[in-house]
């Protein structure tokens, strides 16, 4: 079964890759003032010294996880970049792994993953450098379907310090672990371990125990009350290439068939969901990232559509859902300006070029 994970993964990432490729001519060499390159030469500085760099990017002061795993690892330089991709190949392969675990259909499987290879949570990572996006991601998959306690405790534990986006859909998270258990998801001592975890980094930041700088953290706070206005407009067109034609998942995890009782029923997660993504994009202005959030959501509909259509009719939808994301047009969304992604002959022509 981890074989065929890992193959799974490899194959959905080599698909993304050739559909939606990285601006090779600008990453080939380092661009300051760039958006491909700035969070990346941060975080390079962030990995030489994780609690003591002097940051200007005040995104990147306590998500620390990453810069220790970078270090911990011997990585330097642009050696660390290794770390986010890291990260997507575990993303991809627990996708893979957890739906042929809990529907025991391979080609679902198959389908599922690259289709998550097709979203932010891949695009992000492989399109700019330094993002960590997959491995917070990978922790909030692992709390919504991993039935060991341990391993929910190892996630919550240290979510918050890969991305503090983990936090704010954390109540989502425990949702989609509460339907797709079912009994089996423990709710207090679940509960419990979700809390322990966030109570260490919540009693970390607030009294600052690593000593980190909270001046550029305040002065982000301040920027943001100044300018989210600019880039709200922004909002649902980053929202959208989040995950496009995948957002039918994300309705069918809420809604079911969307029967009356359905849709009562889908009160309670529409709100769980309405606002991380309502908080983040005030906070944030790359709108694009936001759905990365999402992703248990995306899980949990190729699960449910299997249960409400079957499997040979999910595959069918899957395969139409993924074909979709394929030839449909991606972009990268940040502030005021959406940047389409092309695919890898033309980027490789470009890059010739350049």
């Amino acid at each position: 079964m981890l074989l065929r994970a890992v193959g799974w993964a490899l194959v959905a990432l080599a698909l993304s890759l050739f559909f939606f490729s990285p601006r090779l001519w600008i990453l080939a060499h380092p661009m300051p003032g760039s958006t491909y390159w700035d969070r990346g030469l941060q975080f390079v500085q962030q990995c030489d010294s994780p609690i003591g760099s002097p940051l200007s990017d005040a995104g990147l002061v306590w998500r620390l996880a990453p810069a220790v795993l970078a270090k911990t690892l011997g990585l330097h330089g642009m050696a660390v970049f290794i770390v986010p991709w890291l990260g997507l190949l575990v993303l991809l392969m627990q996708c893979a792994w957890l739906v042929l675990r809990r529907t025991g259909d391979g080609r679902l499987a198959a389908l599922a993953t690259a289709l998550v290879g097709t979203t932010s949570a891949t695009l992000t990572v492989t399109g700019w450098l330094g993002l960590n996006d997959a491995w917070y991601a990978s922790a909030l998959v692992a709390v919504a379907f991993q039935p060991a306690l341990p391993v929910l405790l190892l996630a919550v534990c240290i979510g918050p310090w890969i991305d503090e986006r983990f936090i704010l859909v954390l109540p989502l998270t425990l949702w989609v672990r509460a339907t797709a258990l079912g009994p089996g998801w423990k709710p207090k001592v679940s509960l419990a371990a979700a809390a322990a975890g966030l109570a260490v980094y919540a009693v970390t930041r607030s009294f600052n125990l690593l000593h980190l700088p909270a001046t550029a953290f305040h002065g982000y706070l301040q920027y943001i009350f100044a300018n989210f206005q600019q880039w709200l407009p922004w909002t649902t067109l980053g929202w959208f290439m989040g995950l496009r034609a995948a957002w039918v998942l994300v309705v069918v995890a809420m809604g079911g068939e969307c029967r009356r009782a359905d849709l009562r029923s889908a009160l309670w997660p529409a709100a769980l969901m309405a606002a991380p993504l309502a908080a983040i994009t005030f906070l944030a202005s790359d709108t694009g990232r936001t759905t990365t959030m999402l992703l248990p959501l995306v899980l949990l509909g190729v699960e449910r559509m299997m249960a409400l259509r079957g499997a040979e009719a999910a595959r069918r939808i899957l395969t139409i859902l993924l074909i979709a994301n394929l030839l449909m047009p991606a972009m990268h969304v940040t502030y005021q300006s959406g940047d389409i992604i092309n695919m890898l002959p033309v980027e490789i022509v470009r890059w010739l070029r350049h």
